[in-house]
């Protein structure tokens, strides 16, 4: 009789606590490696179920010589746009190896300092649905290679309100309240990390 009591009490406890923690999970800290994607479909963002993610070119410590990649991503909706930032990067034999984005079809990172080396980091939104990155290295001596944040901006929704789970940044993207303090620069200004020990405190 008391095992079944204490069964009672348990057992909505640990759903409780299994709920808090799906909740507390940021769903913008999916971490992807480009050299896993290469020539895959696109990679589709949602609202809802991946509002953001943060992507490296690899996994090892240093990307493979004679590497050629490409992948794309694209929004879920003809509404929403693409924010993409890169927050850092290591590309060494410049300009033997390089990387590229694209809104569409045009090249975004025009500035060859913006392709290689080690840059400060920098930040685009498309004007399209579609963006594709394309990384190409040599046999020469190869480094880590780069670190990015990409999120879906809201440009439809006005005043990004925050009730509705949007996050207003202060250079306007409006980006999901679910990407806000996860480590990552998906405003492309870092306002959705600005105030997070604020918001923990």
């Amino acid at each position: 009789m008391a095992t079944i009591s204490v069964f009672r009490i348990l057992t909505p406890l640990c759903l409780l606590i299994l709920i808090i923690g799906l909740n507390d999970a940021k769903v913008g800290n999916d971490k992807y490696y480009m050299d896993k994607m290469c020539g895959n479909d696109h990679f589709v963002f949602d609202g809802d179920k991946q509002p953001g993610i943060s992507l490296q070119l690899t996994s090892s410590s240093k990307y493979k010589k004679n590497f050629n990649c490409t992948v794309r991503f694209r929004t879920a909706q003809p509404s929403q746009r693409l924010i993409i930032t890169i927050e850092k990067m290591d590309i060494s034999d410049c300009p033997g190896d390089s990387l590229y984005i694209y809104d569409g079809t045009t090249l975004l990172n025009k500035d060859s300092k913006q392709q290689c080396g080690t840059p400060s980091p920098f930040t685009f939104t498309s004007s399209t649905t579609q963006i594709s990155m394309t990384f190409t290295s040599n046999s020469a001596v190869e480094s880590s290679g780069f670190q990015a944040a990409i999120a879906l901006h809201f440009p439809m929704i006005a005043s990004c309100p925050q009730n509705l789970g949007f996050f207003q940044c202060k250079n306007k993207n409006c980006i999901s309240k679910q990407l806000q303090c996860d480590g990552r620069n998906h405003c492309g200004d870092e306002t959705d990390e600005n105030q997070c020990s604020i918001l923990s405190g």
